[in-house]
C-alpha cells in the first residue's frame, strides 16, 4: 500500500517551450528553421537598404532643329542628356539601337545614318530607361538648273617679252575668278582681269577657274617671243651711195613634215583627265600626235600601250588619277611617245 501524500503537498508543473511540439519533432529541426528565418530577415533588410530609385532620371533630347519631340532627320546630330535629381548618379551608358558603339557620360552626341525607328537605352547601375527615336530621310536638295558653259579667256595668244599683256573674262553670272600660270611657284590672282609681263621667251599656259568650279577650268596657251630690239638711229649720209649688193640666192626649201601645235606636259595631263570624265576622247589629241593615234604610251615605266587603246581604257574612269606626264616629240613637234605616271592604289580593278 502506497504511502499517503500529505494534504499540503501540491503538484508543480514546469513550463517548457515547444513542449508539445518537441515531444513529436527533433529539436535540431526547430533550431534549423529558426536560423533560416533570421538569415532571410537579414537579407531582406539588406535588399531594402540597397534598392535604387529609378524615377529620378529621364532622357532629354535636343538639336538645332528640334527642342523636343522624337522625329529627326538622317545625319542630324542629336544631343542626348541624362537629367537626374540624384547628383550622385554619374555612371551612364548609352545604346542607340543602330549597331553603333556604346557611349558613356551624362551628355553624348549621336546621328543616325539610315531612316527608321530606333530604341535608345540609357543604363545606370540597376536602372534602365528607354526612348523611341524616329529618323526620317532628309529632303532632297533642289537641283540647280543652269547651262554647262566653259568660261573663255580673252587676250592675245602671242606676246613679246618685257611688255605687259592683259587677259579678261566676261562670263555671265561670274563673281569669283582664279588665274594661275601652270608653272612652278606660280601665284594665283583674282579679279575679272589679270595682267602679266613675261621676262623671257617661251611657251606659257594660263588657267582660269570661275566661281570655284574646277570641273570647268579652262586654259590658254601663250607664246612669248623675244623682246624686239630698238630701232637703230639712221647713219649719216656719207655723200655717195655704194653700189647695191646683189640679192642673195634663195636656198631651195627643204621638204617639211607635218607640224603639230605646241602642247606642254601639264596641258596634256589636264586633257587626259578630261578623258576620264568623258569630256574628251583620243580623237581630240590627233593634232598633237600628227594623226598617229598608235603612239607608244609607257605606264609607270613598266607597261606599254598605244595611245588610242589607252584612252579607251580610262574613258569614264573618274578614279584614274594621273600624277605626271612627259611628252617626247620629234623635230616637227609631233608627240611620238608619252610617259605617264599614275596612282596604282586608286585604280585597282580599273585595268
Amino acid at each position: 500500500m502506497a504511502p499517503r501524500k500529505p494534504e499540503n503537498e501540491h503538484k508543480v508543473n514546469s513550463f517548457r517551450p515547444f513542449g508539445k511540439i518537441a515531444s513529436h519533432v527533433d529539436p535540431m529541426v526547430l533550431w534549423t528553421f529558426f536560423g533560416l528565418f533570421l538569415i532571410s530577415a537579414v537579407l531582406l533588410a539588406f535588399q531594402l537598404d540597397t534598392r535604387e530609385d529609378c524615377t529620378t532620371t529621364d532622357i532629354v533630347l535636343s538639336n538645332k532643329q528640334h527642342t523636343s519631340g522624337k522625329t529627326y532627320m538622317v545625319g542630324q546630330v542629336i544631343t542626348f542628356n541624362a537629367e537626374s535629381s540624384d547628383k550622385k548618379r554619374t555612371d551612364y551608358a548609352w545604346e542607340f539601337g543602330d549597331s553603333s558603339a556604346r557611349q558613356t557620360g551624362t551628355q553624348v552626341y549621336h546621328s543616325f545614318n539610315k531612316p527608321g525607328s530606333y530604341m535608345v537605352t540609357l543604363v545606370s547601375g540597376k536602372c534602365a530607361w528607354n526612348k523611341e527615336i524616329i529618323v526620317i530621310a532628309a529632303p532632297a536638295a533642289p537641283a540647280e538648273a543652269g547651262p554647262d558653259i566653259f568660261p573663255v579667256i580673252d587676250g592675245p595668244g602671242e606676246v613679246f617679252a618685257g611688255r605687259p599683256v592683259t587677259f579678261t573674262n566676261k562670263t555671265p553670272g561670274a563673281h569669283t575668278w582664279t588665274w594661275r600660270l601652270l608653272q612652278d611657284n606660280a601665284e594665283s590672282h583674282s579679279g575679272a582681269a589679270v595682267t602679266y609681263t613675261f621676262s623671257s621667251p617661251g611657251e606659257r599656259t594660263l588657267s582660269l577657274i570661275v566661281n570655284g568650279d574646277t570641273a570647268h577650268m579652262v586654259m590658254k596657251r601663250i607664246t612669248v617671243f623675244p623682246a624686239r630690239p630698238q630701232a637703230a638711229a639712221p647713219a649719216p649720209d656719207p655723200g655717195f651711195a655704194p653700189p647695191p649688193l646683189p640679192p642673195p640666192t634663195p636656198e631651195p626649201e627643204k621638204p617639211k613634215g607635218p607640224t603639230a601645235p605646241a602642247v606642254a606636259d601639264d596641258e596634256f595631263l589636264f586633257m587626259l583627265s578630261q578623258v576620264t570624265t568623258k569630256q574628251k576622247s583620243a580623237a581630240d589629241f590627233s593634232k598633237y600626235l600628227c594623226d598617229n593615234l598608235s603612239a607608244r604610251v609607257l605606264l609607270n615605266d613598266k607597261e606599254t600601250d598605244n595611245f588610242a587603246h589607252f584612252c579607251s581604257r580610262i574613258y569614264g574612269k573618274k578614279k584614274f588619277k594621273i600624277e605626271k606626264v612627259n611628252l617626247i616629240k620629234d623635230a616637227n613637234g609631233c608627240v611620238k611617245e608619252i610617259r605617264i605616271i599614275y596612282d596604282r592604289k586608286r585604280v585597282l580593278g580599273i585595268f
